[in-house]
């Protein structure tokens, strides 16, 4: 049976950086110095896993969520790329507007209007709605890197960006903390770090077409998308089963085409 074992933060906290007069100063120029030759040190590719669990038995490993505990520094600075990048996506309209994780406004209140809306007006007008709530299975850890670098380049990210995003993930490894101790260094090939600032905003960017596709040319909503969490609407079962064989297709194409 797997344990959470006790948490090891990183030696600088954020209190730390806080504390220390010019540290602000200090971390412009080195955030500054990485965007201009578009590379990381190397030791910020470094990560510790630590697992916390879902519900569910605990002696399942998918019942289990593999947490990403990276430097302080490097948060830092990638906070500051996913300011950036949310700030670009936001003033030229990058995403579906049936995307709404990972976006600056409360997309969970919207969502659930529009499908309450849905309902309530399908038993007005007594018209067939059908509903599918569906939760990609390892959504965040099987996105193959190779999608990731694709997605920012398809959406028109310039260069440097699409550089250093690709250095980030070129390289990093990481150490899984269990109860007897940790592994060896794992290297990570695929899937965006979970809880690193920028990898909710890459997701969003690698799934938009396949969320695209299945709005289609609908005048009303298809989908409703919080990150992974998808929600589907369609005024038949023949309609519904069909948006479903295709998202499948879509997903099991990306993967594919990614490799």
């Amino acid at each position: 049976m797997l344990k959470t074992p006790p948490l090891a933060l990183p030696s600088l906290t954020y209190f730390h950086w806080k504390s220390v007069e010019g540290a602000a100063s200090f971390l412009c120029n080195v955030f500054n110095a990485c965007i201009h030759f578009r590379k990381i040190p190397p030791s910020w590719k470094i990560s510790t896993t630590i697992l916390l669990p879902k519900s569910g038995d605990p002696n399942i490993h998918s019942n289990w969520r593999p947490i990403a505990l990276s430097s302080t520094i490097y948060k830092l600075f990638t906070k500051c790329l996913a300011a950036r990048l949310t700030n670009w996506i936001e003033k030229f309209d990058v995403l579906s507007p049936s995307q709404k994780g990972f976006t600056p406004f409360d997309g969970v209140i919207e969502h659930n209007y529009v499908l309450n809306r849905a309902l309530e007006n399908a038993r007005k007008k007594r018209k067939d709605l059908c509903v599918a709530f569906l939760d990609i299975s390892n959504a965040f850890g099987s996105l193959p890197q190779s999608a990731i670098i694709d997605g920012l380049t398809a959406c028109g990210i310039g260069p440097a960006f699409v550089d250093i995003i690709m250095d980030i993930y070129s390289g990093s490894s990481t150490k899984v903390l269990s109860e007897n101790g940790a592994t060896e260094s794992i290297n990570i090939l695929s899937g965006v770090k979970q809880v690193c600032p920028i990898s909710g905003i890459l997701f969003d960017i690698c799934i938009d077409p396949v969320i695209r596709e299945i709005q289609g040319s609908h005048s009303g909503h298809s989908i409703l998308a919080f990150a992974d969490d998808i929600c589907l609407l369609a005024p038949s079962v023949m309609e519904l089963q069909s948006m479903l064989d295709r998202i499948n297709q879509l997903f099991e194409s990306q993967k594919q085409i990614s490799k």
